[in-house]
C-alpha cells in the first residue's frame, strides 16, 4: 500500500464520516447498526461506499467488494424456527468478521441473509484470498455448538475496480450482485468474480466488448448476440457499445451456450438469429433459458413472417425483430428488455421477502398456537387435578388413566384424532363429580340408596359441562359412558357391547387396573398380577374382552406408567 494512502487511515482502519460520534452518540448508533448482528447497517453501508469512493477519485486505489449469501437459510428458518435463525445468523456475521482484514467494513445487506463487505486497497488476488479464506472458514465452522451444531456455507459475489473518474459505485454494487446471482446458480458454497478470466484458447467470436470508456453512464447492460454473420455481430457490437450496452457476440449455438454457463446470472437479453447456419435460433434460445431462466430472448430475423413471429412468441421470446434494424429501434428494444428482467427480478425477490414474511408469520401462528394448546391442556390437567385431590385419591390418577388410556388405543390401532379424544375424556372422566356433595363423595362407610341415586348423576353432569367446550364434543360422551358396563348392566343409559363407544371401554379396563395397584385411604394397592387376573375375571362382563386382550400384551407398558410403589 503506498505510504500517502496510509495517511487516509486511522489506526490502520479507515474511518467514517461519524467515526468521531459514534462513542458518544447512542442515537446514531441505533441508526446506522443492525440490532440483531451488531454490523453496520444498509443505511450505513451505502454511506460507506459513498464516503470511499469520493476518496477515490482524488488518488484512484483497487478497491473490492464481496456480496455473500448463507447458503439455503430459510430452510434454517423452517426448520428449527427463527430463534435459531437469528443465532446462525449472528454467529455468521462473526465468521465474516473473522475472515476480514481490521481494515474492512462489514454490513448486514437488506436486513436479510445477505452480508457485504468493502475491501479498500484490495485488487483482485487479495479479494479472491479473502474471500477464499471466508469460504473456508464457513466450511469448518459448527453452529449453535450448545444446541444443534448446524453448518453452513456460503456464497459470494466479488468484484474489484480500479476508484477514479469515470467509474461508478452503482455500477460495482451490480457486478457484485450479477457474481453472487451466478454463485448461487453454478452450485453454491464458491466464489464467483464479476469478471471471471475466459478460458484459454477463446475464439474471437465469444469475446467481450471492452469496458466503457470515462464518463459513460453505468450501469451498463449485457446483450449476448447469437448470429452466424461475422460483419452483423461486429456492427451490432459497435452500435449497441455506444449505447450503454456490454456485448458479447457467438457466431454458433455451442459458443452461445459456452458463454451462457460461464456467464450465467451476468447476461439481461439473448439477440438471438432466427436461423443460425443450420440450427434453429428458438431451440438456442430456449437452451439458452434453461441455462439462466433470468435471461430475456429476442429474436432477430430477415424473414419476419406472421408464423415465425407467432412460434418465436410461444417459445417465450420476450419480441421479435425484422432485419435490417435501425440503432435507435434495436436500442429501444433492448432498453425494454433490460427494464423488464430487472422488473422481473425485482419481483422475485419481493415475492421471496414476502414468502420470508409469511413464513414468520406462520411460525409466529404455531407459536401462539402451541401456547393456546399448552394454556388449554393445562387447564384441563388442573381441573382433574383438583378433581382427585377433593376426592382424595393419591397421586396423578386422571393423568394416569389418560396415559394409560392412551398406550391402549395406539395398540388398538386408533387414529390420532381418536387417540387425542380419548386422552382427554380419559383425563376428565370425573369432571362431573364437582356436582357431588363433599357428604356423598367423601362418605367413608356404604351409600344409601337416595345417595347412590345422586352419585350415579356425575356422568351426566360431567357431559353437560364439557359438551358445548370447542373441541370436546367428543370426548364428553367418554365422559358420559365411562360408567358402562360390557353386558350392558352399567348406568346412566345401560349400553351393551361395541353401542359403547371405544374411549369408554377402553377407560373402564384402564381405571380398574389404577384402582388395584393404587394405595387408597380405605385400601391397599395390589400387585400387578392380582389386577390382571381381576381384569380378566370380568371379561365379557363388565370389560370388553378384546380391550383386555390388548391389556395383557402391553402389561409392562401400563406398570411403567404407572410408576406404583408395590410389586
Amino acid at each position: 500500500m503506498p505510504g500517502e494512502d496510509q495517511k487516509q487511515r486511522k489506526g490502520g482502519k479507515i474511518e467514517p464520516p461519524w467515526h468521531d460520534l459514534m462513542s458518544g452518540d447512542e442515537l446514531l448508533q441505533i441508526a446506522i447498526r443492525d440490532p440483531l448482528t451488531g454490523l453496520l447497517n444498509r443505511r450505513a453501508f451505502d454511506e460507506e461506499l459513498r464516503w470511499i469512493w469520493k476518496l477515490g477519485q482524488e488518488k484512484p486505489f483497487h478497491i473490492g467488494l464481496l456480496i455473500v449469501d448463507i447458503d439455503h437459510f430459510k430452510s434454517v428458518n423452517d426448520s428449527y424456527g427463527h430463534v435459531v435463525g437469528d443465532q446462525v445468523l449472528k454467529e455468521c456475521a462473526a465468521l465474516v468478521k473473522a475472515s476480514v482484514r481490521d481494515s474492512d467494513i462489514v454490513c448486514r445487506y437488506y436486513g436479510g441473509d445477505e452480508l457485504v463487505v468493502i475491501l479498500p486497497w484490495a485488487d483482485e488476488a487479495e479479494t479472491r484470498r479473502i474471500a477464499e479464506r471466508m469460504l473456508e472458514m464457513f466450511r469448518n465452522a459448527v453452529l449453535c455448538k450448545d444446541t444443534y451444531e448446524l453448518r453452513a456455507t456460503i456464497s459470494i459475489g466479488a468484484c474489484t475496480m480500479m476508484t477514479g473518474p469515470g467509474r461508478s459505485a452503482e455500477r460495482f454494487l451490480v457486478q457484485a450482485d450479477r457474481a453472487l446471482y451466478r454463485a448461487k446458480q453454478t452450485g453454491r458454497n464458491k466464489v464467483c468474480f464479476a469478471d471471471e478470466a475466459a478460458p484459454p484458447g477463446e475464439s474471437e467470436s465469444a469475446s467481450r466488448t471492452p469496458a466503457a470508456p470515462a464518463g459513460t453512464v453505468d450501469p451498463r447492460r449485457v446483450v449476448l448476440v447469437v448470429d452466424d454473420d461475422h460483419a452483423l455481430c461486429v456492427l451490432f457490437q459497435r452500435m449497441l457499445s455506444r449505447k450503454n450496452f456490454d456485448v458479447l457476440i457467438a457466431e454458433t449455438g455451442r459458443d452461445a451456450l459456452e458463454i451462457a454457463n460461464r456467464e450465467r446470472g451476468m447476461i439481461d437479453v439473448a439477440l438471438v438469429d432466427l436461423y443460425i447456419g443450420e440450427e434453429n435460433g428458438l431451440v438456442v434460445l430456449k437452451k439458452l433459458r434453461d441455462i439462466d431462466e433470468s435471461v430475456i430472448g429476442i429474436v432477430i430475423t430477415g424473414q419476419a413472417t406472421l408464423e415465425n413471429a407467432v412460434a418465436s412468441l410461444q417459445q417465450g421470446a420476450y419480441d421479435f425483430v425484422q432485419k435490417p434494424v435501425a440503432p435507435a429501434q434495436l436500442a429501444a428494444v433492448l432498453e425494454r428488455a433490460t427494464k423488464y428482467r430487472r422488473l422481473v427480478l425485482e419481483n422475485k425477490r419481493y415475492q421471496l421477502h414476502l414468502e420470508d414474511m409469511v413464513r414468520e408469520k406462520n411460525a409466529t401462528l404455531s407459536r401462539v398456537l402451541d401456547q393456546v394448546t399448552d394454556s388449554y391442556q393445562f387447564t384441563l390437567e388442573a381441573m382433574a387435578d383438583m378433581l382427585d385431590i377433593r376426592e382424595q385419591k393419591t397421586g396423578a390418577h386422571s393423568k394416569r388413566v389418560s396415559r394409560m388410556a392412551v398406550i391402549l388405543a395406539r395398540k388398538m390401532g386408533a387414529s390420532l384424532e381418536e387417540i387425542e379424544i380419548i386422552a382427554t375424556g380419559a383425563l376428565l372422566h370425573d369432571i362431573g363429580k364437582v356436582g357431588i356433595p363433599d357428604a356423598i363423595l367423601l362418605k367413608n362407610g356404604p351409600l344409601t340408596d337416595e345417595e347412590r341415586g345422586i352419585m350415579r348423576k356425575h356422568p351426566h353432569l360431567g357431559y353437560n359441562i364439557i359438551k358445548a367446550g370447542p373441541g370436546l364434543e367428543a370426548a364428553s360422551e367418554i365422559v358420559l359412558a365411562h360408567q358402562e358396563r360390557y353386558d350392558g348392566t352399567g348406568y346412566p343409559r345401560g349400553l351393551k357391547g361395541e353401542e359403547i363407544c371405544l374411549g369408554a371401554r377402553i377407560f373402564a379396563v384402564v381405571d380398574t387396573y389404577d384402582a388395584i395397584r393404587s394405595d387408597r385411604p380405605y385400601s391397599k394397592g395390589r400387585s400387578a398380577k392380582d389386577a390382571l387376573e381381576e381384569i380378566v375375571r370380568h371379561a365379557g362382563t363388565q370389560f370388553d374382552p378384546a380391550v383386555v386382550e390388548i391389556l395383557k400384551k402391553c402389561q409392562s407398558d401400563i406398570e411403567d406408567v404407572g410408576r406404583w410403589p408395590n410389586p
